[in-house]
């Protein structure tokens, strides 16, 4: 892995450091209940797209410093601020090795970004580089999948960092979003129903089942394949506005150059 930038080095040293919270004995692994029509009407009328978060993740939702996050204002100049797109509880449940993680990236003059994840013990496992180029919107961020970064083990939790590099000779004033996912594994029934099921439908069975990380990619690769399809359009806004993410809904989704 490449070397971390001084700014990601110096996270683990601000203060002192807070494990991400483990999964207790009642947060279970596996997800099993099979999704429901919603009110008796088909999982495929639009704008329906709920998500249902757990309860035991509104309860154990860390309270944490954003290590990282001075009292610097941030040099950026931008008019909105960067978010992590996650629901209320900061926890996205995801079933992936290699997950996808999504901000908002507001209109800024900063050209460079920067994501980090680390593990439940502070341990950083990857980074990457991301050229912004004056653009705005949601953006993704993806593990790669290859023998450098190890898969996310299921009942763990990780954490990810971006951070806007507002000036690259003093990271001390770089605006930084975090946001927590948590690898679960589905029921076989689930399982079942994900293999039938097409990317719509998929995106609600995720939804309902509180896998966040999943819903929220499947459906964004199905609007970037259907960028004109007003039914997954609506979709989004409703899945967005259901975690209170609703003034972001209409962002476009934006593409980011990723470094190895």
């Amino acid at each position: 892995m490449k070397k971390l930038t001084n700014f990601f080095i110096n996270l683990t040293s601000v203060g002192s450091i807070l494990s991400i919270a483990t999964l207790n004995a009642f947060q279970l692994t596996v997800v099993g209940q099979p999704t429901p029509n919603l009110d008796g009407q088909p999982i495929t009328q639009p704008g329906r797209v709920r998500f249902v978060g757990p309860t035991e993740d509104n309860l154990s939702s860390p309270n944490y410093r954003r290590r990282g996050q001075t009292k610097a204002r941030p040099k950026c100049d931008d008019n909105r601020k960067l978010k992590a797109l996650v629901p209320e509880s900061q926890i996205g449940r995801t079933v992936s090795e290699y997950p996808v993680f999504f901000f908002y990236l507001p209109k800024t003059d900063a050209l460079l970004a920067e994501f980090a994840l680390e593990d439940e013990k502070g341990n950083f496992i990857y980074q990457t580089t991301l050229k912004i180029n004056n653009t705005s919107g949601v953006m993704s961020v993806s593990i790669p999948p290859n023998k450098n970064v190890p898969p996310l083990e299921a009942g763990k939790s990780y954490r990810g960092f971006i951070a806007l590099i507002c000036d690259p000779e003093d990271r001390s004033g770089d605006s930084v979003a975090t946001g927590i996912v948590r690898r679960v594994e589905l029921s076989a029934d689930i399982l079942r129903e994900l293999d039938a099921a097409d990317p719509r439908q998929k995106t609600v069975i995720y939804a309902e089942n509180g896998i966040w990380q999943d819903a929220l990619s499947t459906l964004a690769a199905a609007r970037r394949a259907n960028p004109n399809d007003a039914e997954l359009a609506a979709d989004w806004e409703s899945l967005l506005d259901s975690v209170t993410l609703g003034k972001i809904a209409k962002e476009p989704i934006v593409e980011m150059e990723q470094q190895p």
